[in-house]
């Protein structure tokens, strides 16, 4: 009994449900999210745009909620399953917790400009895109800086976002500034990998056994040949990395040409490192 009087009074101190605009209880979209756990916010800091919707989802048996530390915004007790959203369009450090299990608290940093994670290790002196989205007017400028210094500048797009090309020689940390304010730092790992590759020969099929050093697990790594009718090198395969950083092509015997091995990035083209040419059997 005493047990049900506790739950219900914590219930009944709930803060009021905010305006409908800020809740949204149909499926989660694809926007920033924290799922909510059995006593953690699983995502306990998040850097959203200005103007982006944060989704707060209730994953676990337990009811939580939401509420901002200055009381700017606040859940209603979320059943499992339940979600609630908010809007930020105001910049700056936005601190809440579950009124329900106060240890559970998590904070939300909120810019005008913001980096992309970098997806992938680049190579020295190669190009490398940055990407990120800024709360900006179309046309306007960032500054892409390492260290303090400008690397590069973007031009911001219709839908706020952007693309910069960097050459880095070094990993580095990575901010967009743009109007006196600076993105969260994005580090850009530079890693001067090598390639290497061996061939064994079958009855009918031939196995190309390429390595990546230093090893990276999900580095694309693409089998070209020289082919006549393409006019030169033509990628004909591709794969990702384990985390030895090996992996394994198969072709079949017959085609005598030469062949190498590539490790790209993502779009199975930009060229980080290769492999030595050699002929297949």
């Amino acid at each position: 009994m005493r047990r049900t009087l506790l739950a219900l009074t914590a219930f009944l101190a709930l803060p009021a449900t905010p305006a409908l605009a800020q809740h949204d209880h149909g499926e989660m979209g694809s926007g920033p999210a924290v799922p909510i756990y059995n006593a953690s916010f699983a995502v306990p800091h998040l850097d959203v745009l200005a103007g982006d919707t944060v989704t707060w989802h209730n994953a676990s048996l337990r009811a939580h909620n939401v509420l901002a530390d200055d009381r700017s915004f606040a859940s209603p007790r979320l059943l499992m399953d339940g979600m609630f959203d908010h809007r930020f369009d105001t910049p700056g450090d936005y601190t809440y917790f579950c009124q329900l299990h106060p240890t559970m608290r998590g904070d939300i940093g909120v810019h005008r400009v913001l980096l992309d994670a970098a997806k992938e290790p680049a190579a020295p002196g190669k190009p490398y895109a940055l990407k990120g989205r800024a709360a900006l007017p179309e046309g306007a400028t960032v500054s892409i800086q390492a260290d303090g210094a400008e690397q590069a500048t973007a031009t911001v797009g219709a839908n706020g976002a952007f693309t910069a090309a960097v050459t880095p020689a070094a990993t580095a940390s990575y901010t967009a500034v743009a109007g006196g304010e600076a993105s969260p730092p994005v580090q850009l790992l530079v890693l001067d990998r090598k390639v290497s590759a061996g061939l064994k020969v079958g009855k009918r099929t031939l196995t190309i056994t390429a390595k990546v050093t230093p090893a990276s697990a999900g580095s694309t790594v693409v089998l070209q040949l020289k082919l006549k009718e393409h006019f030169g090198w033509w990628p004909v395969k591709a794969t990702k990395t384990g985390a030895d950083g090996i992996v394994r092509f198969t072709v079949d015997r017959g085609r005598k040409v030469q062949a190498r091995v590539l490790l790209t990035a993502a779009d199975e083209a930009t060229e980080l490192a290769r492999s030595a040419a050699f002929r297949l059997k």
